[in-house]
């Protein structure tokens, strides 16, 4: 249900996960949120609704944000538009600048970072910047649902060429998004950024939390050793995966590594260090 009092967020992003994740957070706070898919349905959504203020990514097809923002210059409509994107470089803030833009918000997003800049917006036209609405109910989804949702941000990667065809998505109990991930072991020179590294960092960021027993997560294949481990450590109960490690094997023709030689030594050190150390109360 629309809460009429409320601030009317435009948010465009061609993402379904990421756009209902800042939709689920802006609507608890009351905002009444307006989705676009990229630039070109966002220009459509401001002469369609009274928007207040915008967050729109960068990189959308067929048109991106600052497609539309371009827009707004030429017909003079003055609204305040918060960029978001996954690059950091001086060019992407030179242009922004360039254009009016009033913020720029580097990927990933956390709650407070985007309620903070929703409310600088509002405030930047003299709205009350914590509008009073209804909580909204979040979307959930089925074990299908969420599976697909992991293979579209696997599908979105590669055609972005940020990464592998890898994509995983963290949810609760009850089926709602706490957390998606992509490779991005390549384009953040990291070599720990696996898809579902990412996506329980983002959830362990969101929730404040980094034990994560009562989520399940969705990966578009198995987990890697790392991924593996990671999910272990934080106590998450169920994985589900689209293609197992052999699929990949066989597609790929990718050759078996063989494990690291491991031995003891200094052992005696090690323990009187262990034993002397204060485990944090």
């Amino acid at each position: 249900m629309t809460n009429n009092n409320a601030i009317t967020v435009l948010i465009a992003e061609d993402n379904d996960v990421s756009r209902e994740m800042m939709a689920g957070i802006l609507e608890t706070k009351g905002y009444t949120i307006i989705h676009a898919r990229d630039g070109g349905s966002a220009i459509e959504k401001i002469h369609e609704h009274k928007i207040d203020v915008a967050l729109v990514d960068i990189n959308m097809a067929p048109k991106g944000g600052f497609e539309f923002v371009k827009h707004l210059v030429v017909k003079d409509i003055k609204l305040p538009v918060a960029v978001v994107t996954g690059i950091d470089t001086s060019d992407v803030l030179m242009e922004a600048n360039a254009l009016g833009v009033l913020q720029v918000i580097h990927k990933p997003i956390t709650p407070e970072r985007l309620i903070q800049s929703v409310q600088r917006m509002a405030k930047s036209i003299g709205l009350n910047p914590e509008p009073m609405g209804v909580k909204s109910v979040s979307t959930l989804f089925s074990h299908e649902e969420l599976m697909q949702k992991a293979i579209e941000i696997a599908e979105k990667n590669v055609q972005l060429g940020r990464g592998g065809p890898y994509g995983a998505i963290l949810a609760d109990a009850k089926g709602k998004i706490l957390g998606q991930g992509a490779n991005g072991i390549k384009s953040r020179i990291d070599p720990m950024a696996h898809a579902e590294v990412m996506a329980i960092r983002q959830a362990a960021e969101r929730l404040g939390a980094t034990e994560l027993k009562d989520c399940t997560i969705y990966c578009s294949s198995q987990p890697t050793k790392i991924g593996q481990a990671l999910i272990e450590s934080v106590g998450i109960g169920k994985i589900y995966y689209g293609l197992s490690n052999e699929d990949v094997a066989a597609i790929r023709g990718t050759a078996k590594t063989s494990a690291p030689i491991c031995e003891q030594i200094c052992k005696d050190e090690a323990l009187a260090m262990f034993k002397a150390a204060k485990r944090p109360e």
